[in-house]
């Protein structure tokens, strides 16, 4: 046998690797290496230096891991991922990760493997019980999103289980929700924003100059029902209310919203909505606006991005939605602005988005952005 130099293998173990041409685990055994080590330095030199392995893939990992200088631990680390893995996929996922910086191998690993198994998480339509000793039993059923949700709501929560029976039994009834339409303009496909009413504060002076000209009183001495004033793209100018009449039929609700200048203003074609704010923040967020959060409009708060105590006022551009978890959440005045624990909601241009952790660039996290 040639002689082995044990230390270079124990360090960046790539290069090492062709002295083991013919070296045995008794060999590597021999000369001090505990019998593990040795089973796997075999192994390794099968991997990455002998034959009968996919050549493309095998000098590609050889390569990135000698960029990096991968050493035993490090290998092992790879190893141990590789074997987690689909064994069709596991020479791919060997390439990646000798080419991944120490330290990284599980979180790569891991994204490699979701994105390339993606899971099938479509629900299927089922009922389960489980029971209790105490005599009472948890029924779960899976159905459509739509169905069960006018179950839920003809449920009297401070009396559920009677409810329910009632419903099962007949002597209730769950009835049809009415889902009002929604539908969602952005104004600056038809129109330039002139004037916002009191309840925006988002008029500049150029803005305020469209309003005296538009509307004398001035866009400051509106009430909270007042309208937005738009010149339209022939030049004609009109209210936004005019503006949707113009666009659309006498049905439902339409909010306008400003890539610019985020909601503007919602109508309801028969009359205004007595509660305008929050019907535009259920246009521009139907569910909460935190990241990846998907609890409905309905079970949401209405949040102040600049919180109260912090001067933050109570006009739109200032609100969005979030869930009661995620309205605690918020890091409502962290230093600086910035957060440093679990993010907060910010508006960036016309659009909410959520600010991570440290900084770095606001996500949009509304569908209507």
């Amino acid at each position: 046998m040639k002689e082995i130099n044990i230390a270079a293998l124990l360090g960046s173990v790539i290069d090492a690797l062709p002295q083991l041409e013919h070296a045995t685990t008794t060999d590597l055994v021999g000369l001090g290496v505990a019998p593990d080590t040795a089973e796997f330095l075999v192994r390794l030199y099968q991997l990455y230096c002998g034959p009968g392995q996919p050549s493309r893939r095998q000098r590609s990992a050889v390569k990135g891991a000698r960029r990096h200088g991968h050493g035993l631990i490090a290998m092992q680390e790879i190893e141990r991922e590789v074997t987690k893995t689909k064994t069709t996929q596991q020479w791919r996922m060997r390439q990646h990760l000798c080419a991944t910086p120490a330290g990284q191998f599980t979180t790569v690993a891991r994204k490699l493997r979701r994105e390339w198994n993606p899971k099938d998480d479509t629900p299927v339509e089922k009922v389960s019980i489980r029971r209790y000793a105490n005599g009472t039993a948890t029924m779960s059923i899976t159905a459509r999103d739509v169905d069960l949700t006018d179950v839920y709501d003809a449920i009297d929560q401070d009396a559920p289980a009677e409810s329910f029976f009632n419903l099962v039994r007949g002597e209730g009834g769950a009835g049809r929700l009415n889902y009002i339409p929604m539908i969602t303009l952005q104004l600056d496909t038809f129109a330039k924003l002139l004037a916002v009413n009191e309840c925006n504060h988002t008029g500049t002076g150029d803005q305020a100059a469209g309003a005296s000209a538009a509307n004398p009183a001035g866009a400051d001495s509106a009430g909270a029902d007042s309208d937005i004033i738009v010149r339209a793209n022939n030049g004609a100018r009109m209210t936004g209310k005019e503006l949707a009449e113009r666009i659309l039929f006498k049905h439902g609700f339409v909010a306008i919203l400003s890539r610019v200048h985020g909601p503007v203003d919602v109508y309801r074609m028969e009359r205004f909505a007595t509660d305008k704010q929050r019907l535009l923040l259920a246009a521009e967020s139907p569910e909460c606006a935190w990241l990846d959060c998907h609890v409905p409009f309905d079970k949401c708060q209405i949040h102040h991005i600049t919180s109260w105590a912090d001067g933050g006022d109570t006009n739109i551009r200032n609100l969005t939605v979030l869930c009661p978890h995620h309205n605690g959440a918020n890091e409502d005045h962290p230093p600086g602005g910035v957060p440093v624990r679990r993010g907060r909601m910010v508006r960036l241009g016309g659009q909410v988005a959520w600010q991570s952790p440290g900084g770095g660039v606001p996500v949009p996290t509304s569908p209507t952005n």
